[in-house]
């Protein structure tokens, strides 16, 4: 269990919360003892002060009620103070306490002679006086010595002292009452926070372990494993992109799967058509008279294979970043004449109206004159191919804000909704019987959409079945003449 994320949390944070609680308690106990104590010492202080000044008053008065009402006075400060008070002489002679008796009284046992000699001496004494016990020293009393100063020839002198004793356990039990409350509401808090702890402990390690054990089933090629994802927080943000990532490599996965289904498709016809007739020549079984014909079918299937390699290849550079973009201004027009020109004869043979409309007679545009070359190809190809005899294409550049829009359109059968959505997958074809696309590998419109996406710029279809299919790109524009 110590190996895990839970544990780990739970044990720092229970290990934080007593190593606080402790240091809290040990500084909360000496900082109230000590100002208990600065409290009780300023009070008697106080006192010692007053009954110094009220016995120099009335030390030389003979007078019996004075005196008593002096000694009731000692007694109800001594009770309400909890304290002993004692009146001592140059001598070092108690001659009267709180309770009313004289000679040695009370408590001259409790106050050291040293600290009576200091206050006959004419020092004010404030002592905390301890007392040594088993466990070290524990404080057992607070004195307070005020000298007493009398009208004597000469001058004032120090006639004797005033002595106020508070024993510590008055200030032991007030401050063990507060320690009471204090422990009381401290427990209380660590176990909310034990509590507490052990939740956010658990709600933090859980979807880490759902997480670890749905990157094993990844690595071991399971790309549906997915964990649910927390409503918010960085942890949720971590299980969203991690499901993201399943997603993305499970199409990846897909995407490979049917790369390598078509590619070996596409490599088997071909082959084992030359493979056919050329056996067929060599043993004999074709005649020598139909061999140049099935010699030329073998030659057509060797450049369909030279053309499948290649566009292979060029995919394979697309895709890898290895094909660098040579960025320059062009003439889009003219290139889109350049194709025209290349296709006036498949045009011509299908009787093909074409139409081109250019919004100006050049539009210059940003981008790698030989890629766009080849879009464009492909997009004349397609639409030379699926247009019926005696159809029609249209050609027709536009500015549109800073983008130049080019668009291909033929009529014929269109696309279904569909196969829209799907043309731009590799080796995906339309023509699924080959009724009209014979020699295609279904890689064309991939490269085209590539080859746009890598300008930064996008391509789109239109088409309505039974009239005409639409293919639309951009490019950046540059200039306009």
């Amino acid at each position: 269990m110590g190996k895990t994320l839970f544990a780990k949390i739970f044990s720092v944070t229970v290990l934080i919360l007593f190593v606080s609680t402790a240091l809290t308690s040990a500084l909360m106990f000496t900082q109230l003892g000590n100002y208990l104590v600065e409290s009780q010492n300023g009070e008697i202080a106080e006192m010692s002060e007053h009954i110094a000044e009220m016995t120099g008053h009335i030390m030389y008065d003979e007078d019996e009620t004075t005196r008593w009402l002096f000694n009731q006075y000692l007694s109800n400060q001594s009770r309400n103070g909890s304290c002993s008070i004692m009146i001592i002489d140059t001598r070092g002679q108690v001659v009267l306490s709180s309770d009313g008796r004289g000679g040695n009284g009370i408590g001259t046992a409790k106050i050291d002679e040293k600290y009576i000699e200091r206050a006959l001496s004419g020092e004010s004494v404030r002592e905390v006086v301890t007392q040594k016990k088993r466990g070290g020293y524990i404080t057992d009393s607070i004195i307070a010595l005020e000298p007493v100063y009398a009208e004597q020839a000469g001058g004032d002198a120090v006639w004797g002292a005033v002595a106020v004793c508070k024993a510590m356990p008055q200030v032991r039990e007030s401050r063990n009452a507060v320690m009471k409350m204090f422990i009381a509401s401290q427990l209380a808090a660590v176990l909310l926070a034990f509590l507490l702890s052990y939740i956010v402990a658990k709600r933090i390690s859980r979807p880490i372990s759902k997480l670890n054990a749905a990157a094993k089933a990844v690595a071991a090629g399971d790309f549906t494993k997915k964990v649910s994802a927390e409503p918010y927080g960085e942890l949720g943000e971590l299980i969203a992109s991690f499901n993201y990532m399943t997603d993305a490599l499970k199409e990846i996965d897909d995407s490979r799967s049917s790369f390598v289904s078509n590619v070996s498709h596409e490599l088997r016809t071909p082959m084992t058509i030359i493979s056919g007739f050329v056996e067929g020549i060599l043993d004999g079984t074709i005649a020598e008279e139909d061999r140049v014909k099935y010699l030329n079918i073998v030659l057509s299937e060797t450049q369909r294979l030279s053309r499948l390699v290649s566009d292979l290849l060029e995919t394979s550079r697309l895709e890898s970043g290895k094909t660098k973009l040579v960025m320059k201004p062009f003439d889009i027009n003219e290139l889109l004449r350049k194709g025209i020109i290349s296709y006036e004869q498949a045009i011509t043979d299908k009787r093909i109206d074409v139409e081109a409309e250019f919004m100006y007679d050049q539009i210059y545009v940003n981008g790698a004159e030989d890629s766009i070359y080849r879009v464009i190809m492909n997009l004349l190809d397609n639409a030379v191919k699926f247009t019926p005899e005696g159809g029609s294409i249209r050609i027709k550049s536009v500015l549109r804000g800073q983008k130049a829009e080019i668009s291909v359109e033929n009529t014929g059968e269109g696309i279904n909704e569909k196969d829209i959505a799907r043309i731009w997958e590799r080796f995906y074809k339309t023509d699924k019987s080959r009724s009209v696309d014979k020699n295609g590998v279904g890689l064309g419109l991939y490269l085209v959409k590539t080859i746009i996406n890598q300008h930064g710029n996008r391509i789109w279809a239109e088409s309505r079945e039974g009239e005409y299919t639409r293919f639309t790109f951009t490019l950046d524009k540059v200039g306009v003449k």
